[in-house]
């Protein structure tokens, strides 16, 4: 039951090592038909510059047909993004992990609304950002709230092997085992459960 919930294009190569490598859901940027025994589902990603933006870009997404994440540029987006029923995740990218702080958190927590982290951000993170993704992701899960973990694959070699991906985040972010097995497994899939795809 694996899923990524940030793949950049499902193409068949792709879509067929990731049905050897146990993965049971995709949410993609970008598919073309016809699956492999697995569930594909579309993936909007919005990094909108301003509130007014974010509003505006939401108004235009039909309702339950794909994944739709935020990438927030500033506080107000970040708020906004975490209370908007049409939002499924919150996604923490090395170029906003400022905006999230406690009260983010929080407003998170309250309206039930998932972090998203990417392995590719924490591949190319430096030490100092990978302090940050550390401090940031270990308060989200002290807060209780579930942490989503999407590969950011483009190209099928780049689609990481779960239990890999798993390796990847206890020891580069202390996760416990049982929370990284979950940021891969049942919190992404429930994003995903009840969307038309």
């Amino acid at each position: 039951m694996f899923t990524d919930l940030n793949v950049k294009d499902c193409g068949s190569e792709l879509l067929e090592k990731a049905t050897m490598l146990g993965y049971s859901a995709l949410a993609c940027w970008g598919y073309s038909e016809g699956e492999v025994g697995i569930r594909i589902i579309g993936k909007k990603l919005l990094a909108p510059g301003s509130l007014e933006e974010l509003k505006q870009t939401l108004v235009k997404i039909p309702t339950g047909r794909a994944v739709v994440s935020v990438s927030p540029r500033d506080t107000a987006t970040a708020r906004w993004s975490a209370h908007d029923g049409r939002v499924d995740t919150i996604v923490m990218t090395l170029e906003n992990i400022d905006l999230f702080d406690k009260k983010q958190f929080s407003t998170m927590k309250y309206y039930g609304k998932p972090l998203e982290i990417w392995l590719s951000d924490l591949r190319r993170a430096g030490s100092v950002q990978l302090a940050k993704y550390y401090r940031r992701v270990n308060l989200a899960l002290r807060m209780k709230i579930p942490v989503i973990t999407g590969s950011g694959a483009s190209h099928w070699s780049q689609l990481p092997h779960p239990r890999a991906a798993v390796c990847l985040l206890t020891l580069f972010l202390d996760f416990p085992e049982k929370e990284a097995l979950l940021s891969m497994t049942s919190h992404p899939y429930s994003v995903i459960a009840g969307k038309v795809g």
